[in-house]
């Protein structure tokens, strides 16, 4: 069993190496475009998960403000991109962004009342529709405004969930976010070689079945660069369950964002991350991990 140092020294060098080849990879895939490669796709992408891949890191493995910090970051951004995607009126918005960062909060002090939060803020957030009687947009308003809050910073706590309450959650949060960056890469890279058949032609034109396999390919991957990270006593069952929950929770996160950003007639939802849109579309795939991972944990615990 490694201990928490030594796991983040480890996982440090192999995340290096694994960039380092990346990057290799990229620049044979690129060579014809090397002039123009810091514009190309696969280089920006890189770029962004050479930057964020160590904050993910120091927040798994570090100390828990870090991981609150982390956490509250993503949130607000998340937040601020949903709430501009659906349009929300400026008292919902004000209302998410107060909701969304005391969730990580609130979590770290009384899982109870973290679990109370969804039903008491849902009741709360229909007082501004009855006192402005909305009957145009208030129903509309608040089932943004609690989807909102229960799609982005609900989902996100459960990374503090997995690190705090989770028999070696540290490493396990090591290896799921290895193992969703790199599904999400061969999913790209499988999804643009080889795609053929549209998986979801409606929600996500550009995914397809080849790059479904590849999704799965990556997860495996991923998880067997980082399997040090695992905790000794972990199932092996589990172990080998968990690349498939990845595989499949990356999938469905891709497809969830992609419902809610064709019902507003958007290709991305930010512009702040290069190579990937926004933040919620570089996160999509980790919400809806996050919670499967930690389900799947606790019921064979």
């Amino acid at each position: 069993m490694f201990a928490t140092g030594d796991l983040f020294v480890t996982a440090a060098e192999r995340l290096t190496i694994a960039l380092a080849g990346g990057l290799g990879l990229i620049l044979v895939a690129e060579r014809h475009h090397l002039r123009r490669l810091t514009g190309r796709t696969l280089f920006l992408r890189w770029r962004t998960w050479a930057i964020t891949a160590p904050l993910y890191g120091a927040a798994a493995m570090g100390p828990t403000v870090f991981a609150l910090l982390f956490i509250s970051a993503i949130a607000a951004q998340g937040i601020r991109e949903y709430a501009a995607l659906t349009k929300l009126p400026r008292h919902y918005r004000l209302s998410l962004y107060v909701a969304g960062l005391l969730s990580a909060p609130v979590l770290l002090s009384s899982i109870t009342v973290w679990r109370a939060m969804p039903p008491i803020l849902l009741l709360a957030a229909t007082v501004p529709a009855l006192l402005r009687q909305d009957v145009r947009s208030g129903a509309r308003d608040l089932a943004y405004a609690a989807l909102g809050f229960a799609y982005i910073p609900w989902l996100l706590a459960y990374f503090l969930l997995i690190q705090r309450h989770i028999d070696g959650g540290r490493g396990i949060l090591i290896a799921l976010g290895t193992s969703v960056a790199v599904s999400d890469v061969c999913a790209f890279c499988l999804g643009k070689g080889f795609g053929r058949h549209k998986l979801a032609p409606a929600l996500s034109p550009n995914k397809t079945w080849e790059g479904a396999a590849g999704n799965l390919v990556g997860a495996l991957g991923g998880f067997a660069l980082m399997s040090f990270a695992l905790p000794g006593g972990l199932n092996p069952l589990v172990a080998w369950s968990l690349p498939i929950v990845v595989a499949a929770g990356c999938i469905w996160g891709d497809l969830v964002e992609s419902l809610i950003k064709r019902q507003f007639g958007v290709k991305d939802a930010g512009t702040c991350l290069p190579g990937f849109g926004g933040v919620l579309d570089r996160i999509d795939s980790l919400l809806v991990v996050l919670p499967l991972a930690y389900t799947l944990l606790t019921l064979t615990a």
